[in-house]
């Protein structure tokens, strides 16, 4: 298991797992909190910020059952939902929130009982700014929400050994894959 944060004790009751968002920095929040936060409309954030340390491409997992914007009637310029967002390593593996981790065990985990009918595969950075901007898929972010995820990189170690072992050039997994 993955080594996190050490972050203070999130809320009890009906609104545990809700994180807190006017309570202190990303960083401060529980694991799950943060965890969910980074998997559940903010992914982007956290991939962005970790493209930008190591370098290495994006890639999205889709959801071929919901639309943001259908598709016209010859079945052309839809747009599905995105799942998640994340980084691809070298050999074929992912980094995200939960470190870094197989493909498949990603997409079994983000995607669920349909994760063998989710396509998935790169996202240059012109797609996602129209996934951001021109489409309204992803929410939109600015310097200090990837500011926010970079802290939370450096304060999570797995995910800050990732990203190091990568940042210098490396292709070999810094630790072992799920």
């Amino acid at each position: 298991m993955p080594s996190y944060l050490h972050a203070a004790p999130g809320p009890e009751g009906p609104d545990a797992g809700v994180p807190p968002m006017d309570d202190g920095p990303v960083w401060t929040w529980s694991r799950e909190e943060i965890e969910s936060y980074y998997r559940q409309g903010q992914c982007h954030y956290l991939a962005v910020a970790i493209r930008r340390a190591t370098g290495l491409p994006l890639g999205a997992l889709w959801n071929p059952f919901e639309w943001h914007i259908e598709p016209d009637e010859n079945g052309e310029g839809g747009v599905p939902e995105i799942v998640h967002v994340y980084v691809v390593t070298p050999d074929g593996g992912v980094i995200d929130i939960l470190g870094e981790r197989s493909l498949e065990a990603m997409r079994i985990t983000e995607a669920g009982a349909d994760w063998e009918a989710c396509p998935y595969g790169p996202l240059t950075d012109e797609r996602l700014v129209q996934l951001v901007e021109d489409t309204g898929n992803l929410v939109p972010y600015d310097a200090a929400d990837i500011a926010v995820a970079e802290e939370v990189i450096r304060r999570t170690p797995a995910l800050a050994a990732a990203v190091v072992a990568y940042a210098s050039g490396g292709d070999t997994p810094a630790t072992p894959r799920a």
